[in-house]
């Protein structure tokens, strides 16, 4: 559950801060850089290609998911006494 949160906020402040920098540039700015986006994403559009990265994401956030729980498992004492 720690895992989960902790990916959660950093995700959380990574689209904070980049939704900041593209409002500091102003409304044109912003306008301006999601055509390009709309753009790109129109020439390569292929349901092949979607489906390969969709699948190499759920791969990497999976292996980022599991990282970060190892990490807190060894951050975490164990209570593995013989009580």
């Amino acid at each position: 559950m720690l895992a989960v949160l902790f990916i959660g906020v950093i995700g959380g402040l990574y689209l904070h801060f980049r939704q900041s920098r593209w409002l500091a540039g102003g409304r044109d700015a912003f306008l301006a850089a999601q055509g390009r986006r709309f753009d790109s994403i129109a020439i390569h559009n292929s349901a092949a290609i979607m489906l390969i990265v969709g699948v190499i994401l759920a791969a990497v956030g999976c292996g980022l998911y599991e990282l970060v729980a190892v990490g807190f498992t060894r951050l975490i004492p164990s209570n593995e006494g013989g009580e």
